[in-house]
């Protein structure tokens, strides 16, 4: 399984995740093809990209809150 678009569109619905456009672009580029040999099963797809989404929105605050 891999990451679209519509599925991070899904992610988006009010007061889920918030992804911006660059992080919707880092995200495509990690999670948009298989990692052969292996699969990304539907949980562990989404496992991922909420762990990565949470971690980038927490930095992103911390370096706003500096400036």
């Amino acid at each position: 399984m891999t990451l679209t678009t519509g599925m991070i569109d899904k992610l988006r619905i009010p007061g889920r995740l918030h992804i911006d456009k660059e992080l919707e672009a880092r995200l495509l580029l990690k999670f948009g093809t298989e990692p052969y040999p292996e699969e990304y099963s539907e949980q562990d797809l989404h496992e991922q990209v909420r762990k990565l989404v949470k971690g980038y929105n927490r930095e992103k605050d911390v370096i706003q809150s500096i400036f």
